[in-house]
């Protein structure tokens, strides 16, 4: 039998051993290297029903419901959208009706299978969806330097004719021919990431919304972009689609609608925004 000294030491040996286990278990639980919710998952849960609750970087509910009566009021139309998740692939539902067109830009290979795997279950319904793969050579990092360069570089003025044929760097001029020669209704931008200046960045995406607003002609494009509270967002959608053309807003998302006419060198009329 033990001494109640002997009882004591092993009571706390075995508290000790516990409150260590305890420690090891917390810490490895919150480690960076513990493995991160993937893109997959995001569809595997969210189903592609659009709510965005598979997608922490997703609209809130009330930016989605400012998108999706952007794209309500002109379907059926045709529907343009950088990026790719669940809750933005329940915009192609939205744009039904016949004469309808949505396209998906992403540079994700799994998003793009994911999106394709929900809409071939879905099966044909009225109007048209496409899923393209596109490469976002620039970082948000090197956001400013591009803006530097493209506000002294002619090519980057406002288009005169198809953007394919664009020599501005920012033009995404590697899209599909159906992608750049088309005229567009509605154009969102949620997409690349952008998230860190090491990842894709938006700049050639806002700069192509805009050019492809700008040569179209006709009616006005409605362009919506999201996350508007990161800088470059700010810094391109004011450079290329014009305060003056803000109609509304709802948290980080930003609505805009791009008509024909302006100056024929520029796209906005007020010129360059000031970046202190």
């Amino acid at each position: 039998m033990m001494s109640p000294k002997q009882l004591l030491t092993t009571t706390l040996i075995v508290f000790s051993t516990l409150s260590i286990i305890k420690l090891l278990l917390l810490t490895h639980s919150s480690s960076p290297t513990s493995p991160a919710r993937s893109g997959r998952s995001a569809w595997d849960v969210g189903g592609g029903s659009g709510n965005g609750t598979a997608d922490t970087d997703g609209l809130n509910a009330k930016e989605f419901a400012l998108l999706r009566s952007v794209v309500a009021a002109r379907a059926p139309c045709r529907l343009l959208v950088f990026g790719l998740s669940p809750q933005l692939l329940a915009l192609a539902a939205v744009n039904s009706g016949q004469g309808a067109a949505t396209a998906f830009i992403t540079d994700s290979a799994e998003d793009a299978d994911s999106a394709r795997q929900v809409l071939a279950g879905r099966g044909r319904g009225q109007g048209s969806v496409a899923v393209h793969r596109a490469r976002y050579p620039d970082p948000a990092g090197e956001a400013w330097p591009l803006l530097r360069r493209a506000r002294s570089s002619p090519v980057c003025r406002r288009p005169t004719g198809t953007v394919r044929k664009s020599g501005c760097r920012l033009a995404l001029t590697s899209l599909p021919r159906e992608v750049l020669d088309a005229r567009w209704d509605v154009v969102v931008v949620d997409g690349p990431s952008g998230a860190g200046p090491g990842e894709p960045g938006r700049m050639g995406a806002i700069y192509t919304a805009a050019a492809l607003a700008r040569a179209a002609g006709g009616d006005a494009v409605d362009v919506a972009v999201h996350d508007m509270n990161r800088t470059v967002e700010r810094w391109y959608a004011r450079e290329y689609l014009c305060e003056d053309n803000l109609v509304a807003a709802k948290g980080r998302l930003w609505h805009f609608r791009v008509a024909a006419g302006g100056p024929p060198d520029a796209f906005c009329s007020t010129g360059p925004v000031q970046i202190l």
